[in-house]
C-alpha cells in the first residue's frame, strides 16, 4: 500500500492545562480515530484529563496520512506514543489502516476499539500488536488499558 503525502485533519490542542499526571505519561501523545464524533469527545475528554496530548482523526485514511506527515517532516512532531483507533469505520477499517502502519514499519502501541470483539478481531489486533477495547466501555476501563499499552512499551524500550 502507497501512502500519500497531503495535510492532514489532526488538529493540535495548544491549551495550558494543569497536568498532575505522571511523568512517563505527562504529555504522552496518543491520537484517537474514530468517525464517532461524541465517541472521539469522550475519549478526548477523558485522557486529556489525565494529561495526555491527545489528537483526533476521523478515518483510518486520515491516521495514514497524518503518520505519513509525520514521517516525511511534513507535519514535525517527535512522535507518536499510542494510536486509539475503532475498527468498523467507512473505507479503512480500524485493522486495515494498522496493518498498513505495521507494514509501513511503525511500531508505535495501538488500541482497537470494537463494538464486536469476536475471536477473529481480537486475534487479528494481536498480530498486528494491539490490544483491543470492547465498545462501550467504562472511562475506567479505557484509562486502565491506555496506561497498561504505555507501560508495556516502556517496559520494553528499556531492556
Amino acid at each position: 500500500m502507497t501512502l500519500e503525502t497531503t495535510a492532514t485533519t489532526i488538529e493540535w490542542d495548544d491549551e495550558d492545562e494543569r497536568n498532575t499526571s505522571p511523568y512517563w505519561r505527562a504529555g504522552a501523545r496518543v491520537v484517537v480515530v474514530d468517525d464517532d464524533g461524541e465517541l472521539r469527545k469522550i475519549v478526548y475528554s477523558t485522557l486529556s484529563r489525565e494529561g495526555y496530548d491527545i489528537r483526533e482523526a476521523d478515518s483510518g485514511a486520515a491516521l495514514l496520512r497524518a503518520l505519513t506527515d509525520i514521517a516525511t517532516g511534513v507535519f514535525p512532531l517527535d512522535g507518536v506514543d499510542l494510536i486509539l483507533l475503532d475498527n468498523r469505520m467507512p473505507g479503512l477499517t480500524g485493522l486495515d489502516a494498522l496493518r498498513a502502519i505495521r507494514a509501513s514499519q511503525w511500531t508505535t502501541p495501538a488500541i482497537l476499539m470494537t463494538a464486536y470483539p469476536s475471536p477473529r478481531v481480537v486475534a487479528q489486533a494481536a498480530a498486528l500488536g494491539a490490544a483491543v477495547l470492547p465498545k462501550p466501555f467504562t472511562r475506567e476501563a479505557l484509562s486502565r488499558l491506555v496506561i497498561q499499552t504505555l507501560l508495556a512499551r516502556r517496559r520494553t524500550a528499556k531492556r
